[in-house]
């Protein structure tokens, strides 16, 4: 292995490190991450290699079968309560030039993944290269998808910090959404006599707006911005300009506050489509989560950041899923936590700071090396 490889450093010799070489390190680990392509399904393309830095490491490596038919990878080093969880996958190539060569311009690391979540993984890999205390890790697959992997991981564990770019915030609340579908019908006529038929373009944009309204949007979380966060996705009516549309069918994802219950914003949502005569179906819902500003967890994160960066930085929410919800879901208190931002994750240009990638390093060392 390269230098800064596990076994020539101690938890003693950790503030030696200096930037420039445990920069260095980064980049060399996230360069070989990013060349590997990892769009859900090929996630063990990685696990020879993240097996190898690992097991050099002293850490047992084994990997769990999902219902997918496919595996997590799940290592140990020693015993600890401690679990940090990473997912392998990343979202698809699409229209990124280069998406699988690792780039920098100045401070910023460039490619498919970098930000979610790579950089974070090679952040993590030299974490344990720093300090040679117990932790556990779950690499785990398929969370751009369905994220059945941290569903279905077997882990024993009392705190679990998910890697995700977060700007270096530690995230301990989850907006749960629920996406649907809604179908409203009208009456069609000549397009020259629009008062003969019933426009349902013009009745969707009416139901749109009164799910803007619903109550369970007016609710807020003091973690979160207040205004309700709805995205129309997809819209469909219509066929032709001289034809008065009798149908049409829109898809929406909202975000739900920890707080509000899923079951009481459907029942809203399903009284409003009675209410206006159209159709609705529910595609998918993901519940709010939350852990305690005061837990240990949080509390590690912070001491951490604190003493690496000089400013105990502050709680905040997050509006995307995440693998934590999952591990909450289960009992295991979790939070996330990661250099970059995630605005420009599965974008053409995404990038993660080195800088914030080895503030990132120190902080996972720092919590490894004083966890309990």
């Amino acid at each position: 292995m390269s230098e800064g490889a596990c076994g020539e450093h101690s938890l003693t010799r950790l503030p030696e490190q200096t930037s420039e070489r445990l920069r260095a390190r980064v980049r060399e680990l996230a360069a070989v991450l990013v060349q590997t392509p990892t769009p859900s399904g090929n996630e063990a393309a990685l696990y020879p290699f993240l097996t190898g830095v690992l097991q050099a490491c002293g850490f047992r490596v084994e990997r769990q079968m999902t219902s997918l038919g496919r595996e997590n990878l799940v290592a140990r080093r020693g015993q600890s309560t401690l679990l940090f969880s990473a997912h392998v996958d990343t979202y698809p190539a699409y229209t990124h030039p280069e998406p699988y060569r690792l780039r920098q311009e100045n401070d910023r690391l460039i490619g498919r993944g970098v930000a979610d979540c790579k950089g974070q993984i090679a952040a993590l890999l030299c974490a344990v290269e720093l300090v040679e205390a117990p932790c556990q890790i779950a690499f785990v697959v398929d969370e751009e998808r369905t994220a059945l992997g941290s569903r279905e991981v077997r882990v024993e564990a009392e705190g679990a910090i998910v890697l995700e770019p977060t700007e270096l915030r530690p995230v301990i609340a989850h907006a749960g959404a629920i996406e649907l579908e809604v179908t409203v019908y009208g009456r069609a006529a000549h397009g020259s006599a629009p008062h003969c038929g019933e426009n349902a373009v013009l009745k969707a944009m009416r139901a749109i707006e009164e799910i803007g309204r619903l109550p369970f949007l007016s609710q807020t979380h003091p973690l979160f911005p207040p205004a309700p966060w709805v995205t129309l996705g997809k819209i469909e009516g219509g066929f032709d300009t001289m034809v008065v549309p009798n149908r049409c069918s829109f898809q929406m994802d909202i975000r739900v506050l920890p707080g509000v219950s899923i079951r009481e914003a459907c029942e809203q949502l399903f009284a409003l489509a009675a209410q206006l005569g159209a159709e609705l179906t529910i595609l998918d819902v993901s519940e709010p989560s939350e852990v305690a500003a005061d837990h240990p967890l949080v509390r590690a994160l912070q001491t951490a950041h604190e003493a690496i960066v000089g400013e105990r930085p502050t709680p905040c929410g997050y509006y995307s899923f995440t693998d934590a919800t999952h591990y909450l879901q289960r009992g295991l208190p979790a939070v996330v936590y990661g250099a970059g931002s995630l605005g420009v994750a599965h974008s053409d240009y995404e990038w993660v700071s080195l800088r914030e990638l080895e503030i990132a390093a120190r902080v996972f060392a720092h919590v490894i090396a004083h966890w309990a």
